[in-house]
């Protein structure tokens, strides 16, 4: 981020997506490998010792091919078909004819695989051991057992290796880049952090004045119990931080300042599959009798809820807005109207974007959230999302505005629009976490550049405060709103198009030192000069019949084909298995339609297709094809009038008046926009604020403040977050005796 006048070096965070399995890989082998030496005794003979060894060698292996077989494949709801695959073929892809475990699977082997004087065989056993029950599942446990054969002699070794997702460890931080953070022009009294400042790549100050206390990292996190605290968290750098002597407050403490620290993953959005999974079952929901979702006789789920004052009542959407195709299966015709209730031309019909106005009454929330459409084959991130040129997707994009009330999270396919700022309805009290009394309070619901304690006790008693603690109701904080704001795409601040000091943001997209092109080398860093940097060459790797174009097992997983890009691998930064050029903001009419070329920053062609607000009714008045394009989206109307067309300046002031972005604000690509503060001459985001590229220009006073209900997963808070991949070692053992 930067401020409205630059100075010295400038630029902004570049993301890097990508699974760092190789320490986990030396991790699990080092278990392996000190827990087995400890087996040996003197009194073996040679061929058991060289057995031993033979086992271990079976075992390593596997772990290394498990591990590397994941990485990159961005479908969450299908990682775990791959550990059932590999208990089904053994290690093979499956063949032309789709099966598994059938004569045509392709690929490696382990079976009698020569290793010294002897052979191993390994057999893989897996719970669950169908595909629709790990589906079911957040994790699965895949047992491997090496039998060692030398001679005549048998030795067999078992390991259990755990596939689980857990909360993205990036939202521990108040402002996390996956690549180079860029703070560039700040006196002074000008820019604060209450939180972690952190990039994968480095962090880099030049010309800047930051004060700031980081959040603590833990090792884990049980309920409210804050277990092994590892650091006091601060500045931390995946390399370097250039320009140390700029930081101030706890920031400045040598101590809390974290060089060559771990890449922390960024989960990838390309596939919701799992987050619709979470949004239909939030609240105990069901399939119902008829056990398929989007039908009449579903129950619970997630809920959201939107005031429109021309019916003077809330308008409710259900768990995935754009996801029922209706009773044809077959998108974009009639019977999509048919929202979940299975009824046409109501509250739950799909919608290809959401309009969130909070100004007159607050949209309430509770639970995940997800809005966009899959494409007519029912699966994400598959070519029938995107249009002929290749474009991505214009469904599912977001404007938010106003105030938010209740708990939960918005997933969308497309891009979210925050046009003037975003405030909680009811934002925890006190604002961060204190000394007392009572106990974990702190200072109050406003802005303020004095630092709150981040003690361990304070924090857990805090985070435990709620509409009963005395005085009775003034410190809630577990009850207290809170949302997170995921997209797929990008999110975008103050006016657009149009607004005053976008070309400030459009000269720091294009800056070199923050290229976003998917050309950057196998750094994924931009301007470093590195192997096929800029070379023209999307250099990715492709799935083959012999295993050799991926990593370890040689598995294609479910849902790729031979030929198919391996999602995450080399420059696929994003994950998404398809090339992205320069994100840039693209030229758009004052209907928010773009004039010409693609634009990652586009907002859905048909924003005044809406109901027929000028009809009694309008829920069963004809809806308004003001495009012309020949198709009627169904859902949230932005304008509630009779006029059949609108600019965007009519929502969106120049400048905006941001006093407080309140959410966790995430997403694949770019964060882009222009901040100005109210009455208060404060800016403050307050969540979290993780981006691939940010691009943003503020002024005045700044604060990036995190919400210490993240801590560990925030879903006891109502929000259920982004997750990743993580691999565990569970246990090992040796299963047959010497014969």
């Amino acid at each position: 981020m930067r401020t409205e006048e630059p100075h010295g070096e400038r630029g902004a965070a570049l993301l890097v997506v990508m699974f760092a399995v190789s320490a986990l890989t030396l991790m699990g082998l080092a278990m392996l490998g000190s827990s087995m030496l400890s087996l040996r005794t003197t009194d073996q003979d040679k061929d058991n010792s060289e057995l031993l060894y033979i086992a271990e060698a079976g075992l390593e292996r596997m772990t290394g091919d498990v591990t590397c077989s994941l990485v990159g494949n961005p479908n969450l709801d299908r990682i775990f078909d791959n550990y059932v695959m590999l208990h089904l073929t053994n290690g093979k892809s499956r063949g032309p004819d789709g099966a598994a475990g059938t004569a045509d699977d392709a690929g490696r082997n382990y079976v009698d695989i020569q290793h010294g004087r002897g052979t191993y065989t390994i057999n893989i056993l897996t719970y669950p051991t169908t595909i629709d029950e790990a589906r079911q599942l957040e994790y699965v446990d895949m047992n491997i057992r090496s039998t060692a054969t030398l001679e005549g002699k048998q030795k067999t070794l078992s390991a259990v290796i755990r596939l689980k997702l857990i909360p993205s460890r990036v939202f521990d931080n108040a402002y996390f880049m996956n690549n180079f953070g860029w703070m560039s022009g700040w006196g002074c009294g000008q820019l604060y952090f209450h939180g972690n400042l952190r990039a994968n790549g480095d962090v880099r100050l030049y010309g800047s004045c930051i004060w700031g206390r980081g959040t603590p990292y833990f090792e884990k996190v049980l309920g409210n119990k804050l277990i092994n605290r590892l650091h006091n968290g601060g500045v931390i750098a995946g390399r370097r931080i250039l320009g140390p002597e700029n930081l101030k407050g706890d920031y400045g403490v040598a101590a809390n300042r974290l060089e060559w620290q771990d890449i922390v993953p960024m989960p990838n959005l390309s596939d919701l599959s799992i987050y619709v999974k979470a949004a239909r079952e939030w609240n105990g929901g069901t399939a119902g009798p008829d056990e398929i979702w989007g039908t009449p006789d579903d129950t619970g789920g997630s809920t959201l809820k939107v005031w429109d004052p021309k019916l003077n009542r809330y308008r409710t959407y259900r768990a995935c807005i754009g996801c029922n195709v209706g009773p044809d299966a077959v998108w974009n015709t009639a019977d999509d109207s048919w929202g979940r209730d299975g009824t046409a031309n109501t509250d739950d019909d799909e919608s290809p974007f959401m309009i969130l106005d909070g100004r007159t009454r607050p949209f309430i929330i509770d639970g995940p959230v997800v809005i966009g459409s899959p494409g007519t084959d029912g699966y994400w991130n598959t070519n029938d999302e995107w249009d002929a040129a290749g474009l991505r997707p214009m469904t599912g994009a977001i404007i938010a505005m106003g105030r938010v009330s209740g708990q939960g999270s918005l997933y969308t396919s497309g891009n979210i629009y925050l046009p003037n700022g975003l405030l909680y309805d009811n934002p925890p009290r006190p604002h961060l976490p204190g000394s007392g009394p009572p106990a974990g309070t702190g200072y109050g619901n406003v802005p303020k550049t004095g630092f709150a304690s981040m003690a361990t006790a304070d924090i857990q008693a805090w985070r435990a405060l709620n509409a009963s603690t005395a005085p009775a109701g003034t410190y809630a904080v577990r009850d207290a709103d809170l949302i997170g704001l995921f997209a797929r795409e990008n999110l975008i601040i103050g006016r657009f198009p149009g607004g005053s000091s976008w070309g400030s943001v459009d000269s720091w997209l294009a800056d070199a030192n923050n290229q976003s092109k998917e050309d950057l080398g196998i750094d994924n860093l931009p301007n470093t000069g590195d192997l096929n940097e800029n070379n023209s060459v999307w250099n990715v790797k492709y799935y083959t019949a012999d295993g050799q174009g991926q990593c370890g097992s040689g598995l294609i997983p479910a849902g790729y084909a031979i030929g198919d890009v391996v999602p995450g691998s080399g420059e696929d930064i994003d994950g998404d298995a398809r090339f992205d050029d320069r994100i840039r903001r693209g030229t758009l009419n004052n209907q928010g339609l773009p004039t010409a070329g693609s634009s990652s920053f586009a907002l859905p062609e048909n924003i005044n297709d809406r109901l027929n607000s000028s009809a009694a009714n309008p829920n069963t008045a004809a809806k308004l094809d003001t495009d012309n394009d020949g198709k009627i989206w169904r859902g949230s109307p932005l304008w509630l009038d009779a006029v059949t067309t609108h600019s965007w300046n009519e929502f969106s002031p120049d400048p905006p008046s941001v006093p407080m972005i309140a959410g966790v604000l995430y997403n694949n690509h770019a964060t882009a926009g222009v901040f100005r503060p109210d009455a208060s001459g404060i800016i403050e985001t307050y969540g979290a604020f993780v981006s691939r590229v940010e691009a943003t220009v503020g002024a005045s006073i700044t604060m990036f403040t995190h919400d210490p209900r993240l801590l560990g997963g925030a879903k006891d808070f109502g929000i259920y977050l982004p997750r990743e991949k993580a691999i565990e070692i569970r246990a090992w053992k040796e299963e047959v005796a010497d014969r």
